[in-house]
């Protein structure tokens, strides 16, 4: 191999003379060496001749005989390494070194000029390589970053001598600056390439010394990963330890980036989702970063004029140099048109790494603003008067594109935690399985729905799935109707309950009273603060209940009948309220005796919102006919559902089917079911009753300071803090409500508002939610109540 890179590189140097020893003569060598006899299988080899061996059993190996001019050393180099990784992560799918019968890592077999050869022996490893002109997706790109970030941490405490010896791939030998590659170089290539080699020479090769250093594997790419079969994005092996090379460990990543962006169908955007994937499992330092795109860049600009190379400089160059030069090129092109500083924020905010706001940040984030407008149009909204762009969630914490980290207060969607690693885990598995629909028989969502109906009270035993509360709410109305033979809905003022064109008509709070459909009737709500009937008023619950009997009556005028109540357990969109104890079993007996059923609406009490019981309904002592079920169920994963009892069930299948697409789906299924897992194994129900008793005392504290909040309610993990002027007029402040939303933001801490004037500050965080997380939110809300003022 060549000298060191201030040598001028010749295509000697470059010319790799593996042996041609005859079939009869390396199968005469399997047998002597490892007591194989079998069939031999050419395989391709660059510098070894290479071969499948295929023993009479069965069982297949590899074969590999080096040229004579091979340095022993090196060879010895890549099998201890192979050594030290069996012992380090064994569970990892790499070749294994067999033995020869005398015990020997490596034997020998001598060619008919007298030359002597190393021969060696690997486990075969079963997958498949990629598809020729098939990009991987950005699940296979993200499984090879984390496969090489497990291999660098097997790699972790392995030396040998050989481990410095020269590579041209080695791109911190910086071979791209050797003049005898320039002299075979395109004209295309050294124009394009010119400035950045500069900048390689005198910026980024001085700084590679202070990085982390090991022994790296250093040749990851589309001809040596295995996936599990055709079309799979499971990594199930990876091949040719013959780059390996004592090099700044974040070369590895850098290699396995710009190698797999020649192939990517979005180079850049694949490469942040790769490094996002390595530092996961193995984080990166500041100047690893910084440097991390410059070193991607040298791989690409080394890969291009050793190409160029090869072609010109070396006798019968290989068709696919001159048939992949094109796309490596354009490559090239493209990652040297990006600034190396700003790949780096892109990098570190993929990976969740905090750094300072800019005003380029906030010129990106306007920009993002403009495209969403564009492209997604004026109906959808977002919070904040300086919107923020998340990137990442962990737990209880949510992540800015500006490296802020914010405490989740408001996110009931991720019930147990942003990104659960028993949830993802179980929604990977699943998806890398089967998904299908309910029309096949598949175990998963029967399972599933046989455990959610265990935890339903009496009769309620059936499990119709959708994807959304919206689907829920929408299939109880269609099936109350259905059964009851009757048209109308009664619902709270200031409801919601979703968003299609039904659904959306029971959402009271979102369009004028004057445009309700004459099936439609809406009562007051339980409001004990600001409310007809208030705190202290023993029969509050009955006359709040009393409020039915004239919406029945009506509807029942107006030839609707009473098909259904849909009420809120913690009627958030009315304020976070809490009802009397008595209010929804008589609420339940009107419904039931005008011949209606009652939909219990979960979305926002269901999965242990409140602490004492899995539903909200059961803190009531009632037991609903329908029971609708969202946002939480999935942590995240879109799956909802609708349970009643059998001859609900029943009544409704003898006039309609149900199917729903997505509705049910076993990875959806497996979502749920997990979330239900960490519910009973993580003890959720009592992590929310104590670390809701402990910010309950807190924010009663905050409302003796503060006169702004007029009433503090709620239970569990959700809470309202009602904004007003002063106690006794109790005029709402919305607009100081919208404020503190973007103070408490201001704060690192995440929150809503809600109510039917939108004066109530809403916290609604994850169920995972600490004591410590708790104090967090009261500081912040100190500090901004103080703003308030």
């Amino acid at each position: 191999m060549v000298a060191p890179a201030h040598e001028v590189l010749t295509a000697a140097d470059l010319k790799f003379e593996p042996p041609h020893f005859p079939l009869a003569e390396l199968a005469a060598a399997a047998r002597d060496l490892y007591d194989l006899d079998g069939e031999l299988r050419p395989l391709n080899g660059e510098r070894d001749q290479n071969h499948c061996l295929e023993s009479e059993s069965g069982e297949r190996f590899v074969l590999k005989v080096s040229g004579a001019a091979e340095d022993p050393a090196v060879v010895d180099f890549q099998v201890q390494a192979l050594r030290h990784l069996e012992q380090q992560v064994p569970d990892m799918p790499l070749p294994r070194v067999i033995r020869t019968q005398e015990g020997a890592d490596l034997g020998h077999i001598v060619a008919r000029d007298g030359t002597r050869h190393i021969v060696r022996l690997l486990s075969w490893l079963d997958g498949v390589l990629l598809d020729e002109g098939t990009p991987p997706r950005t699940g296979a790109l993200q499984n090879i970053a984390a496969f090489q970030a497990r291999l660098c941490l097997g790699l972790r405490g392995f030396f040998h001598p050989a481990a410095n010896h020269w590579l041209p791939w080695d791109i911190s030998k910086a071979l791209l600056l050797n003049p005898g590659l320039h002299a075979h170089a395109g004209d295309d290539a050294l124009a394009l390439t010119d400035g950045f080699r500069e900048r390689a020479g005198t910026k980024v090769l001085p700084q590679l010394k202070a990085l982390r250093h090991q022994v790296i594997h250093g040749d990851a790419h589309n001809d040596n990963v295995l996936y599990a079969h055709p079309g799979s994005d499971e990594v199930s092996g990876l091949i040719d330890f013959g780059d390996m090379c004592f090099a700044p460990l974040v070369q590895d990543l850098a290699v396995v980036a710009a190698s797999f962006a020649r192939v990517s169908a979005d180079p850049v955007g694949g490469a942040v989702a790769q490094v996002a994937a390595f530092h996961a499992l193995l984080p990166l330092e500041d100047r690893e970063f910084e440097l991390l795109h410059d070193l991607m860049c040298m791989r690409l600009v080394t890969a291009l004029l050793l190409y160029d190379f090869r072609i010109h400089a070396t006798e019968q160059p290989a068709a696919f140099l001159a048939e992949e030069r094109p796309k490596l090129l354009q490559v090239t092109q493209q990652f040297l048109a990006l600034d190396a500083a700003e790949m780096a924020e892109q990098y570190r905010n993929a990976s969740g790494i905090a750094t300072t706001k800019s005003s380029a940040g906030e010129v990106a984030d306007a920009a993002l603003i403009a495209r969403r407008n564009r492209f997604m149009g004026p109906s959808y909204q977002l919070f904040y008067e300086q919107p923020v762009q998340l990137v990442r969630g962990q737990g209880t914490w949510m992540f800015a594109a500006d490296g802020r980290r914010l405490l989740d207060c408001y996110n009931n969607v991720a019930s147990v935690g942003h990104a659960h690693p028993h949830v993802v885990a179980a929604i990977t598995r699943q998806v890398a399985t089967l998904n299908t629909h309910t029309r096949y028989l598949q175990r998963k969502v029967i399972d599933y729905a046989e455990r959610l109906a265990g935890t339903m009270p009496g009769e309620l035993s059936v499990c119709l799935f959708v994807c959304s509360g919206t689907e829920a709410n929408d299939l109880a109305l269609r099936i109350a109707r259905t059964v009851t033979g009757k048209n109308g809905a009664i619902v709270m003022e200031s409801a919601y309950h979703g968003n299609s064109n039904a659904v959306m008509a029971l959402t009271t709070a979102d369009y004028p009273a004057d445009e309700r459909p004459d099936w439609l009737l809406a009562v007051e709500p339980p409001n004990l603060y600001r409310g007809p009937y208030r705190a202290g008023d023993e029969d509050a619950g009955d006359k709040y209940a009393a409020l039915l009997d004239p919406a029945i009556d009506e509807l029942g005028r107006r030839k609707e009948g009473l098909a259904a109540l849909f009420i809120d357990t913690i009627f958030d969109s009315n304020g976070t309220l809490l009802a009397p104890q008595n209010y929804f079993e008589k609420c339940y007996a009107r419904v039931r005796a005008a011949g209606g059923l009652c939909v219990a609406d979960e979305v926002q009490a269901g999965f242990g919102r409140l602490g004492d019981h899995l539903w909200g309904f059961a803190d009531y002592g009632v037991t609903p006919d329908i029971v609708t079920l969202g946002k939480p169920m999935g942590a995240g994963h879109p799956v909802a559902a609708v349970v009643t009892t059998p001859a609900i069930a029943r009544a409704f299948a003898a006039r309609f089917s149900y199917f729903n697409t997505f509705g049910g789906n076993p990875v959806s299924a497996a979502a749920a079911s997990a979330v239900l897992d960490v519910i009973e194994n993580e003890n959720i129900l009592q992590n929310v009753r104590e670390v809701g008793a402990y910010l309950r005392a807190g924010l009663a504290r905050l409302k003796t300071r503060y006169p702004v909040i007029g009433d503090v309610r709620g239970k569990g993990l959700i809470y309202g803090l009602e904004l007003v002027a002063d106690a006794e007029t109790q005029r709402p402040l919305e607009a100081e409500a919208r404020r503190m939303r973007d103070l408490m933001l201001g704060e690192g801490v995440l929150i809503g508002s809600t109510g039917r004037f939108e004066n109530v500050v809403k916290i609604r965080p994850p169920m995972v939610f600490s004591k410590e997380n708790a104090d967090t939110l009261l500081h912040a809300l100190e500090r901004s109540f103080a703003k308030l003022r």
